[in-house]
């Protein structure tokens, strides 16, 4: 009973550990599998991959209109795979838009562009435990070359005074390819969600929220 009893109340200690992601001032992250609490300000409620409307109810009792302020946006994150009986619901939720990708059959206020694979990625990467702001800014760092590599790129010689004397030794056949950069990863960027932070910085900057 004491080892069952330390079971539930560490269970208990790592589901308190999960709360709701702040995107900006004023604005949280949500997904079902987050602890959700009652949220009077803006947020994103991430429902594209949704298995069943039960796991999502968490998530609309926390934005219910009886705990908000009448000037908050709640931004809704869409796909196909979104049960239709869920997206339903967001109609009683007022100043509610939907985002989501291109697709026949999804209708929403705002269609973003990006592939569904691309958008899987980002929601997988997410799941996984990805901090939100990870996926909004695509990484800037750029490839990175030594100082011989650039010498070589541009044409000049990377022999110093005391080297000049030296007989040079040729170079093995896989010396080039061993030289050639590496093209970097293609970062993961979650445009829609990209896109619903842009909508609240710019309803923000409107002092419309």
């Amino acid at each position: 009973m004491k080892r069952l009893g330390l079971i539930l109340a560490l269970s208990g200690f790592l589901l308190a550990g999960l709360h709701a992601d702040e995107l900006a001032p004023g604005l949280v992250y949500m997904r079902p599998g987050i602890k959700a609490t009652p949220v009077t300000g803006s947020a994103v409620l991430d429902l594209r991959y949704v298995t069943d409307e039960a796991s999502a109810a968490p998530l609309l009792t926390a934005v219910e209109p009886g705990k908000a302020n009448d000037r908050r946006i709640i931004l809704v994150l869409v796909s196909p795979e979104t049960p239709a009986g869920l997206r339903r619901q967001l109609i009683a939720i007022p100043r509610c838009l939907t985002l989501g990708h291109a697709a026949p059959e999804l209708k929403t206020d705002i269609v973003v562009t990006t592939s569904a694979e691309a958008d899987r990625r980002a929601f997988d990467a997410l799941a996984a435990g990805t901090a939100p702001e990870k996926l909004l800014v695509e990484n800037a760092d750029k490839m990175r070359y030594d100082e011989a590599s650039l010498v070589r790129e541009h044409g000049g010689a990377t022999e110093s005074i005391d080297d000049a004397d030296k007989v040079p030794t040729p170079e093995s056949p896989n010396s080039a390819a061993s030289t050639t950069p590496v093209a970097p990863e293609v970062p993961v960027v979650d445009a829609v969600l990209q896109r619903a932070v842009q909508i609240h910085r710019g309803l923000t900057v409107l002092k419309k929220l």
